[in-house]
């Protein structure tokens, strides 16, 4: 699984964001790497905030990760079995 946060400057870098990424990995071994972004283009942070926002607004339509691959691995059990 590949994540990519952009961030307009190492200052957004908070504890609920490291919070957020330790509940996401859980005791997963994890490689981040920082490089300086040269340019974010406009319509990728629009797209990015309204994401945020929906996420914000709509709760239950997020996924939790490990469910998602528990149920789909069940899944393709099943289908193979």
């Amino acid at each position: 699984m590949n994540t990519v946060f952009h961030l307009s400057s190492a200052d957004e870098i908070s504890e609920d964001l490291i919070r957020s990424i330790k509940a996401v990995y859980k005791k997963k071994p994890i490689s981040i790497t920082i490089e300086e972004d040269s340019s974010i283009p406009n319509w990728q942070k629009e797209e990015v905030l309204r994401r945020a926002k929906y996420a914000e607004d709509n709760p239950e339509s997020l996924l939790d990760f490990d469910d998602f691959i528990e149920n789909f691995e069940k899944k393709l059990l099943n289908e193979k079995g």
